[in-house]
């Protein structure tokens, strides 16, 4: 069980680290789901380039606007996994996978707003773009979104082995986050499926290749948000997940 800390300054910057993870998953939802049409799919990955432009004209000014909040949600991993490395590196004499966990968690960042780029790209000008352009701005977002499992599946398995491998007592964070990053990486992997298939259920339109990653990931967030959330509400020496802490006391 990892201990909580007195530092106060420390809490209050893990508990920014937590609400940048749940507004990063707030502003997706607004832009990628509400407004963005990335989720559910506004495009099909099967369908002729003239038919994308269509599509993107006709919601310009949404995507657009969808797209400004998507950079915002992405640009808010930077500080999300910062927190996570943060507490990681408490429980580390020598820093090894504090540093690994930095890495990763910017080259996710950099990948993600790739993502928000090409998604403001694509309706930049979707008139004047040859439609095959327009295609592969949307293609080139959901490969970085989708395709990028070593890397973001990469991310969890290094905040679940210093779990595992802390002495009894000293883990950085509980048993079951480990293992919540393990099932996280492993149901990322479908989104590799989308390089071989353009219909289906395995495109980057379909059910196993978007939703299954898709939902993994932003719960993940949200499971690594509560968290840092416990290790910023208890100050002392108490063990942070003791059986006596109670819901509130976990998100306040």
């Amino acid at each position: 069980m990892q201990t909580a800390t007195s530092d106060p300054l420390f809490r209050k910057s893990m508990k920014f680290c937590a609400w940048s993870g749940y507004m990063a998953v707030i502003f997706y939802i607004i832009g990628g789901v509400i407004l963005g049409g990335m989720t559910p799919p506004l495009l099909n990955a099967g369908e002729p380039p003239e038919e994308f432009v269509r599509k993107l004209t006709e919601n310009q000014f949404q995507i657009q606007i969808a797209s400004i909040f998507m950079m915002i949600s992405f640009a808010l991993f930077g500080s999300f996994g910062a927190g996570i490395a943060a507490q990681t590196r408490r429980f580390e004499i020598n820093p090894v996978f504090s540093y690994i966990q930095i890495v990763f968690g910017a080259g996710g960042m950099v990948i993600a707003l790739l993502v928000a780029f090409s998604w403001a790209l694509m309706v930049f000008r979707p008139e004047t773009y040859h439609p095959t352009l327009v295609m592969m701005f949307a293609d080139f977002a959901y490969f970085c979104a989708l395709f990028s499992v070593p890397l973001f599946g990469g991310w969890c398995v290094m905040i679940a082995l210093p779990i595992f491998m802390a002495e009894e007592g000293k883990e950085p964070f509980p048993r079951w986050v480990a293992y919540a990053n393990l099932w996280a990486a492993l149901l990322f992997v479908p989104g590799q499926l989308i390089l071989f298939f353009k219909n289906g259920t395995f495109a980057w339109h379909g059910f196993v290749a978007l939703w299954i990653p898709y939902i993994a990931y932003f719960a993940w967030i949200w499971i690594m948000a509560i968290a840092m959330s416990r290790v910023a509400s208890f100050k002392g020496n108490e063990p942070i997940d003791s059986p006596t802490r109670t819901a509130e006391g976990a998100l306040s």
